[in-house]
C-alpha cells in the first residue's frame, strides 16, 4: 500500500485524482494498491477496468476503487452502470457503491473481506450455485427498467465500424458470421422480445463467491434492459459444454422446458461469442496493456461462434422461433 503523492503510472494518477475528490476518504492519510491484475485468457478479467484496494485512513483496506478503462468507453454508459450498482446492492446482490467521481470514471465500493474470492467456472457449475444465479437474475428482472435498452445485435452494430477501421486482423469468415447475425436478429425480433433489467454479463469473473457459498455480482458495465433469454443463454454457454447440461437452467428460469425458448438461448449464445470476439480484438488494438492475451481470447470466442453457426441443426433453430 502506498500513500498519495507519488503515482508511478497513468492509472495511479487517475486513482489519486479520484481519491482526492471523495469526501469519504482522508487523502492525507489514505493508502492504496492495485487489487487485481488483468488476464484476458482463459478468463476475461480486469481488462476493461483497473481496481485498487483503498485504506481510507491508512489502516485497513476496506474500500475498492474501480476505474473504467477508456479503450471501450463509447460502449459503456457510466450513469446506467452506477444506477445498476445501486439497484443490485439494494437487492442484496452486490457490494454497496460508496462514492463516484464521473470525471475520472471512478466508483468507490465497499470491499468484500478476505472470505470472498472471484468465482471460477467449476464453482458455478454446481447445482446450488446455478440455482442461486438464476434466482438472482430473476430478482433483478422483476424490477423497474434501468433506462438502457440493449441487445447483443445493437452491440455488434456499434462495434463493427470501430473494429473494421481499427487495423485489427479479422478472420476470413467474419462476413459469414455477420450474415448469420442478420438472420438470427430477424428471427428473434419476429418472435417478440420483452426487455427486462439485467446485470448483463454473468461470466464467472463477475461473480464473487463468499462464506457459506454466498454469491454477489460485480462489474455493471453491461447492465441494461435486455431480453432475459440472452443472459440465460450466455450463462449456459459459459458453464456447460453439452446442451443436455444446459437445459435444466431453462427449467429453473421458466419453471418448465420449452424447445423454442432453448433455441432462443442458443442463438443468443452464438451472437454473444461474436460480440465478445470483436470487443476483444478492439482491446488488442487499443489497450496499452502488454502481455494480455486479447487475441487468444478473441480466437476462442470466434471458434465457439463458428462451431455453433456451423452445426447441422442451427438453421432449424433459427426457423423454429
Amino acid at each position: 500500500m502506498k500513500k498519495l503523492g507519488h503515482p508511478n503510472t497513468a492509472a495511479e494518477e487517475r486513482a489519486e485524482r479520484a481519491i482526492r475528490n471523495m469526501s469519504v476518504i482522508d487523502a492525507n492519510k489514505a493508502t492504496y494498491a492495485v487489487s487485481a491484475f488483468p488476464v484476458a485468457s482463459p478468463s476475461y478479467h480486469a481488462v476493461e477496468s483497473t481496481t485498487f484496494n483503498v485504506a481510507p485512513d491508512g489502516n485497513g483496506a476496506n474500500l475498492l476503487l474501480r476505474l473504467a478503462n477508456d479503450e471501450v468507453a463509447e460502449l459503456v454508459d457510466d450513469d446506467v452502470a452506477f444506477v445498476a450498482a445501486q439497484r443490485l446492492h439494494g437487492l442484496g446482490l452486490s457490494p454497496p457503491p460508496v462514492a463516484r467521481v464521473p470525471a475520472e470514471r471512478a466508483v468507490l465500493f465497499s470491499r468484500l473481506d478476505e472470505g470472498w474470492r472471484t468465482a471460477k467456472i467449476d464453482d458455478l457449475m454446481q447445482e446450488d450455485a446455478v440455482v442461486r444465479l438464476v434466482e438472482m437474475q430473476k430478482t433483478i428482472a422483476a424490477g423497474e427498467p434501468l433506462g438502457r435498452p440493449w441487445s447483443v445485435f445493437d452491440g455488434i452494430d456499434r462495434l463493427w465500424p470501430l473494429i473494421s477501421t481499427s487495423g485489427a486482423v479479422l478472420p476470413g469468415d467474419v462476413n459469414w458470421m455477420l450474415a448469420w447475425m442478420i438472420s438470427i436478429r430477424e428471427a428473434i425480433s419476429a418472435s417478440g422480445v420483452e426487455l427486462r433489467p439485467a446485470h448483463g454479463d454473468p461470466q464467472s469473473s463477475n461473480v464473487m463467491l463468499g462464506p457459506d457459498k454466498a454469491l454477489m455480482l460485480v462489474d455493471f458495465d453491461m447492465a441494461g434492459d435486455i431480453d432475459p433469454y440472452y443472459q440465460l443463454g450466455v450463462q449456459m454457454n459459459e458453464l456447460y459444454q453439452f446442451e443436455s447440461w444446459m437445459k435444466p437452467l431453462l427449467e429453473m428460469h421458466d419453471g418448465r422446458f420449452c424447445e423454442k425458448a432453448f433455441n432462443r438461448c442458443r442463438l443468443y449464445a452464438a451472437a454473444d461469442d461474436l460480440y465478445w470476439a470483436l470487443r476483444s480484438l478492439l482491446q488488442d488494438v487499443r489497450s496499452p496493456l502488454q502481455g494480455v492475451e486479447f487475441l487468444k481470447y478473441a480466437s476462442w470466442r470466434f471458434l465457439r461462434c463458428r462451431m455453433l453457426l456451423g452445426h447441422p441443426g442451427f438453421e432449424e433453430r433459427v426457423r423454429s422461433l
